[in-house]
């Protein structure tokens, strides 16, 4: 899996072994359990979990937009195969350009 993680500016070494450990979720076990194991495993609550790995960028460099090479950016694991099951993808910034192209015309 091509999955990166590009923590915030903030985050330590222990912050990204949380979101690394968020990430690992395989999409096929229950993610409520997946949750509640890495809280567990760091001692943290949801809520703080949750506030950690929403300031690492996590991203798809394998999946990038077709107009302008962009790494196709996820936010929770579900994200990974549905943006890899889809034959293109165009990031926001591209799809509005071309929305107003379309309707400038």
């Amino acid at each position: 899996m091509s999955l990166k993680l590009q923590p915030n500016m903030t985050q330590n070494a222990h912050d990204l072994q949380i979101c690394e450990d968020y990430w690992a979720y395989d999409n096929k076990s229950n993610f409520i359990a997946h949750v509640e194991a890495v809280c567990r495993k760091h001692n943290i609550s949801s809520h703080a979990l949750f506030k950690e790995v929403a300031q690492c960028f996590a991203y798809l460099d394998d999946v990038r937009c077709d107009c302008c090479g962009y790494v196709c950016p996820v936010q929770n694991p579900a994200d990974i195969p549905y943006f890899r099951s889809k034959p293109n993808w165009i990031c926001e910034v591209c799809e509005y350009d071309m929305q107003q192209a379309y309707y400038s015309q």
